[in-house]
């Protein structure tokens, strides 16, 4: 089978991350995609984000009646610091026939060559980046560009930090995120107090 992997802080996911991992499955034929809600992100270590506990029960809600969707809770349940080589390797072990791909906006891939092991993660999976909006990608003059399995997706432009800061606000976050997640974030009253 073919497996998408595609992590993140999903804080709180949105229709961004559902509309790139769909977009995903139809490009590039893939069987399943795997969210992968991370415990730590090493490039948000001064932010505070919501326990991850709530993330991924939020995962599980965005990913729930797509049969090809699913959280992958492996980061969640071993704590500290989330790197992909770690999730890649731990999906490689359970599921060693599948060819993996990891899931990744073009602004993720601008980073790219500054994550653990970069030349480890190509072995594991094909890079598979999407176009998002107003961010321009040269692959040409990317240290990894060569490697890169582009994939377009409509140019939605929604943001996790905008939907905190709506709801901040107490301005309406209807169809930025499924309903599910909605009415999560509704009767829990996240994201009220903290800052955008």
């Amino acid at each position: 089978m073919n497996i998408g992997v595609y992590g993140g802080t999903f804080d709180p996911p949105h229709i961004g991350h559902l509309i790139l991992a769909q977009q995903a499955i139809d490009t590039l034929g893939l069987d399943r995609v795997l969210l992968v809600p991370a415990f730590q992100s090493p490039f948000k270590t001064g932010s505070e984000s919501l326990s991850v506990e709530l993330r991924s029960e939020m995962v599980a809600l965005a990913v729930s009646g797509n049969d090809r969707l699913d959280g992958e809770y492996h980061e969640a349940q071993r704590g500290g610091v989330s790197f992909t080589v770690d999730t890649l390797r731990h999906v490689r072990e359970k599921q060693p026939d599948d060819t993996l791909f990891l899931l990744m906006g073009a602004d993720t891939f601008d980073e790219f060559h500054l994550w653990k092991e970069p030349e480890s993660i190509i072995a594991l999976a094909t890079i598979a980046v999407a176009q998002r909006p107003g961010v321009p990608l040269d692959l040409a003059s990317h240290p990894y560009g060569s490697i890169a399995q582009l994939f377009e997706m409509p140019q939605i432009d929604v943001s996790s930090t905008d939907i905190r800061k709506r709801i901040h606000e107490g301005r309406s976050i209807r169809y930025l995120v499924p309903w599910a997640v909605e009415v999560f974030i509704a009767s829990q009253g996240l994201y009220r107090e903290h800052d955008a």
